[in-house]
């Protein structure tokens, strides 16, 4: 998820009845500020060099990690012909998203950016550039990618980024845990009625009251990590943003029940257990799910890394989420995508890197490396290379695959973002806390995203009318 940089309409105090005198003082200070940005992140990013050969350099921008963990792909492409050099570089999270705004601004953007998160957000500030004449062009086959995933990419009709990887969630249990208490261990939870009869029969308590071993933590993903509770709403039907996407829609008989299903397993667990057993873990090892705490969980497509570094030999299964009674399969999915930022100085040899890094071979050779170095990692975007042997290879990679046919994007309200999820978030906690009823929560959500919404949108309406550059 990316942070919400972009700024409303309220950052800039204007109004209908704003002079063209304050207007232009408004656009000249704005492009003074915009260069100082961009010649300060040149301190912070440094070009790089020009290749020797004479060969077209393109800086690739990606969120950093390990050395060891950086894609093989650029120097893959690089060693497919001897036209263009891709030289990536890696930025933090925490800054990738304001540094690249401030390079796009200041007219020296990077030539590809490889991000996660909503495309909007960057596309209606005219961030990205739109793709529709290359596909088009070049007959990029769009159905070679897991249908599912396009929605995100797309900016009021047009698209602007490519995915190219794409992690979504399973349900996972404890087989030996299964078995010590009676229950099949190759039969998950298919119901929500189900999850919660195995969490009260998996969990245990101290003579204190103290949870010893936990079933089922409703919401326990990681020690930091956003509950995981968007899939059960979307399983009854949730539609959380209007059609023309211009109104939140959360106070639903689907948000609701949802809630309010976990509320009562809260309770029904000992909700202050609950909540000292959750605040009890750590990470790596110390993790609910891989100490061998906590008997069920629902978690990314990454865990089975995770048990292969910290828990080798934890005796686990994985499956699809189980689901209310007359409700449907739906699980979240999030895609890593490639764009061309605008400004770029060599789209056309952008867009050849990305027709490489999207291609079914390609992809398959990159998560065999991926794989053979246990690199926790997206799964490919592309359909023929997630269905390879060299990805079906992988634990349990058939579910994760097969729950692209039911997947949805987290991405609910593309320009509140982090105010939906920060939102939606606090309201699941006062609910599991038994602090305020479902109903009452989501009005306070839908309220506050609608707010955030609005402002985006005005600002969008504003920007396109005053500030955007002439000829864009």
């Amino acid at each position: 998820m990316t942070s919400e940089q972009m700024p409303s309409h309220k950052v800039f105090g204007v109004n209908a009845n704003m002079t063209a005198d304050i207007m232009s003082l408004l656009r000249k200070t704005a492009l003074a500020i915009g260069m100082l940005l961009a010649m300060a992140l040149i301190l912070f990013v440094h070009p790089a060099a020009s290749d020797s050969s004479g060969r077209i350099t393109l800086q690739l921008w990606h969120v950093s990690g390990a050395e060891d963990d950086e894609s093989p792909v650029p120097a893959w492409f690089n060693k497919s012909q001897n036209r263009i050099r891709v030289a990536p570089v890696g930025l933090p999270f925490g800054e990738i998203d304001q540094k690249f705004l401030t390079a796009v601004v200041g007219d020296i953007p990077p030539d590809i950016f490889e991000f996660f998160g909503p495309v909007p957000q960057w596309s209606s500030r005219e961030a990205l550039m739109a793709l529709d004449r290359f596909i088009e062009r070049d007959h990029f086959d769009r159905t070679a990618i897991f249908p599912r995933l396009w929605p995100e990419m797309m900016w009021e009709g047009h698209t602007f980024a490519i995915p190219i990887g794409v992690g979504n969630e399973a349900f996972y249990w404890n087989k030996q845990h299964f078995r010590e208490a009676g229950i099949d261990p190759e039969r998950p939870p298919e119901t929500w009625d189900d999850l919660t009869t195995y969490a009260l029969k998996l969990t245990s308590y101290d003579k204190d009251g103290n949870i010893v071993r936990a079933g089922y933590l409703p919401g326990y993903w990681s020690p930091l990590g956003f509950s995981l509770f968007l899939n059960w709403p979307l399983q009854l039907g949730a539609q959380f943003l209007s059609a023309d996407e211009r109104r939140v829609i959360m106070n639903t008989t689907a948000t609701v029940e949802a809630l309010n299903w976990e509320a009562g397993l809260f309770e029904k667990l000992d909700r202050d257990a609950v909540i000292r057993k959750k605040s009890s873990f750590g990470y790596g090892p110390q993790h609910g799910f891989l100490s061998g705490q906590l008997s069920m969980i629902v978690h990314k497509s990454t865990l089975p890394q995770d048990i292969h570094k910290f828990a080798p030999g934890l005796d686990y299964g994985a499956a699809p989420l189980p689901i209310p009674r007359g409700g449907k399969r739906a699980v979240i999915a999030g895609s890593l995508w490639i764009a061309i930022p605008s400004g770029s100085k060599h789209p056309e040899e952008a867009w050849d890197y990305i027709k490489y890094c999207t291609q079914a071979s390609e992809q398959i050779r990159a998560a065999a490396e991926m794989s053979r170095k246990n690199i926790i990692t997206f799964f490919p975007a592309n359909i023929e290379a997630a269905n390879s042997p060299v990805v079906l290879s992988q634990p349990n990679m058939d579910v994760f695959v097969k729950s692209m046919d039911w997947a949805y994007s987290s991405t609910v309200a593309p320009l509140a973002h982090m105010v939906f999820w920060r939102s939606y978030h606090d309201a699941w906690e006062r609910v599991m806390r038994g602090q305020e009823t479902g109903s009452v929560a989501m009005r306070r959500v839908q309220t506050d995203v609608q707010r955030m919404l609005d402002e985006q949108l005005a600002y969008n309406e504003f920007y396109r009318n005053r500030l955007r550059q002439p000829g864009k």
